[in-house]
């Protein structure tokens, strides 16, 4: 019973603060996944703006989450401009990033660059993400 309790707990306070509690097959709206076994970078930044607004995230190997979903905001928003960017590290000038973006349950844009790269996407099209 107690366990129940504190799931119950806890479900209640990541719907009052937008944090999930667990991974899910499919999101609510856009997603960013990092795919670390096929990324060398220590560090990638990336930005997305539609709708008349933006959010940037930065990723830090084995700091931050493999995998994030776009604040609420952006759930209706059909149509997302996205930028990723790396920096050289010690011994890598430009390490490779591997990065997906997709939207409720489907990959929209495979990301794998090694400086920056731009897309301009919609809710709707489609790609394909080997993690």
């Amino acid at each position: 019973m107690r366990a129940f309790f504190m799931m119950a707990l806890m479900a209640l306070m990541a719907l009052l603060i937008g944090v999930p509690v667990a991974s899910a097959a499919a999101h609510d709206g856009w997603f960013v996944r990092i795919c670390p076994a096929k990324t060398e970078a220590g560090r990638i930044h990336l930005a997305f703006s539609g709708g008349r607004q933006g959010y940037s995230w930065s990723w830090i190997k084995g700091r931050t989450p493999d995998e994030i979903d776009l604040p609420r905001r952006f759930h209706a928003v059909a149509r997302l401009t996205m930028r990723g960017s790396t920096v050289s590290m010690p011994g890598n000038i430009q390490p490779h990033v591997y990065v997906c973006v997709g939207f409720r349950d489907h990959i929209v844009q495979r990301m794998e660059f090694d400086d920056h790269e731009d897309h301009q996407k919609n809710w709707n099209d489609t790609d394909d993400c080997a993690c």
